[in-house]
């Protein structure tokens, strides 16, 4: 599973549209270009918990959201280094910071019910009276329905 910067893609908009602050976009885009650049070299798992957040002279600061992707980003920090190096800016070292905040949330799996489940909650559905439960296991139905 490759990194993508979402949050980009949204930046990207607002970014465009205030003049004042189009002059950020370039920037944004050269360190989602380092994020994955970054993610490219390390485990999916590493790269989830940390991001490239600049380029301070020839040092790549990186955020992880905990210490066991700080040790592993620290570990391959010459790889990494290398993988984030360009002809205009190379990137000789690595400042590795741990930060609880930085981490990309982990999407929930969503297990869907079982068939035996959802025909008893038509059978629910058949016997209720009107009102707001029958409207709501309705609801709950014709999402189902939509996701198989």
């Amino acid at each position: 599973m490759a990194f993508q910067p979402s949050h980009l893609i949204r930046l990207r908009g607002l970014l465009a549209a205030e003049q004042q602050l189009a002059v950020a976009l370039p920037e944004a885009e050269r360190m989602a270009a380092q994020s994955r650049r970054f993610a490219s070299v390390v485990p999916a798992a590493v790269a989830r918990a940390c991001s490239v957040a600049a380029i301070q002279g020839d040092t790549a600061v990186i955020y992880c959201s905990n210490g066991a992707a700080a040790s592993r980003v620290r570990a391959q920090a010459r790889g990494i280094a290398r993988a984030l190096s360009r002809a205009e800016a190379p990137v000789n070292a690595l400042c590795v910071k741990i930060r609880a905040d930085w981490a990309q949330p982990v999407p929930a799996e969503k297990h869907d019910l079982p068939a035996r489940a959802l025909q008893a909650f038509q059978t629910l559905d058949a016997q209720l009276p009107e009102g707001d439960l029958k409207i709501a296991v309705e609801r709950l139905l014709a999402r189902r329905r939509g996701a198989r």
